[in-house]
């Protein structure tokens, strides 16, 4: 590489001492994106999870936030691909003595979940229900936010 390549690639020192010098008197500061402060808790929770080979998903915390308890029943059932589960005393599923919940075996095989998928859990905390997309769906819904932003331009 020649001399005169190199120095417009790399300043020399004096030219890099300048530039500091001309800034140095000059402080610029970035805009900053207000935030919204919530006013209320939330009422949705969100998490990934890890389904196993027995239809439980290991994602524990959501559980918890619902405040479901050990023995207590639900009910599951497939919506648009999705599964609802909800506190149902007629309800086909018990819970376990650990807070996770169980997708049998048919609602698995209807949504298209296997052993070892990850899914999106999201726990809707004033009514009580939890609903498990799988990436399928998830990922539906993603392209068609995404083509809205680029105007129509499909990913």
């Amino acid at each position: 590489m020649s001399d005169e390549i190199v120095s417009a690639v790399v300043p020399s020192g004096a030219g890099v001492a300048e530039a500091g010098r001309r800034a140095a008197g000059v402080v610029r500061s970035l805009p900053v994106a207000e935030v919204p402060v919530p006013t209320s808790e939330p009422t949705m929770v969100y998490g990934m999870g890890r389904v196993d080979a027995s239809g439980r998903i290991s994602q524990r915390a959501l559980v918890r936030a619902l405040g479901w308890q050990p023995g207590q029943r639900v009910a599951v059932e497939l919506v648009a691909g999705s599964v609802l589960v909800r506190p149902d005393a007629a309800g086909t599923v018990v819970l376990g003595g650990k807070p996770y919940v169980v997708l049998p075996a048919a609602v698995r095989l209807r949504c298209g979940v296997r052993a070892g998928d990850a899914v999106l859990v999201a726990a809707r905390l004033d009514r009580g229900v939890l609903v498990v997309h799988p990436l399928s769906v998830v990922d539906g819904w993603l392209a068609e936010h995404h083509a809205g932003l680029l105007g129509g331009e499909v990913w």
